[in-house]
């Protein structure tokens, strides 16, 4: 009997922790979620790429660009915003979508920065720095050989939110297969 139960409390916590592991598919699941996930500086920069990585899926974008839009507290849809469109081109444009792989634990340009979306670690480099009234969050990209800063700030009612993700779209080490495909791009064997 004990053995049963011991299994059942093993299944329930491994179907919740794999519920938890994967991105949210709607804006307002994502909401939910980010209700106690951005309670911290880290979860709230976490919930930024989520939405980053659903935005990138073409089957999840329209509920994406809300997601981003939500963790920017931007006023306006990001792919209609002035502010927001070498953001958007980038997310849209699978030449620059590796820029944001970079940032998964186990991402490198000899993998071709291969992560999986529905299950990954960022990777935060020491602890965030206050300036002002809001907080530079120091990011490693497996990409680049200097840190990289998410700017973010605590509202009202406790959470966090990206306010300068522009250091999350800057260009990084080309691929292992871009490199390859640059230097072979004469030969006809390669196309």
């Amino acid at each position: 009997m004990m053995k049963r139960i011991f299994l059942a409390v093993v299944l329930v916590f491994a179907l919740t922790a794999s519920a938890f592991a994967e991105l949210p598919k709607t804006y307002r699941e994502f909401k939910a979620k980010y209700q106690t996930e951005a309670k911290t500086y880290e979860g709230a920069v976490k919930m930024y790429f989520e939405a980053v990585f659903a935005y990138i899926n073409e089957d999840t974008r329209d509920e994406g660009g809300k997601m981003l839009r939500y963790a920017l507290r931007s006023e306006t849809p990001i792919d209609r915003s002035q502010y927001y469109s070498t953001f958007a081109e980038r997310l849209k444009n699978p030449d620059y979508q590796h820029i944001f792989r970079s940032f998964a634990e186990g991402s490198s340009p000899e993998n071709d920065y291969a992560m999986n979306p529905e299950d990954f670690k960022l990777m935060f480099s020491g602890k965030a720095v206050r300036e002002s009234t809001y907080l530079r969050v120091p990011l490693r990209s497996s990409g680049a050989d200097s840190l990289r800063y998410l700017w973010v700030k605590e509202f009202d009612g406790g959470l966090w939110f990206v306010i300068n993700n522009a250091a999350s779209y800057v260009e990084v080490k080309p691929t292992k297969s871009e490199i390859e495909r640059r230097n072979h791009a004469f030969d006809a064997d390669y196309d």
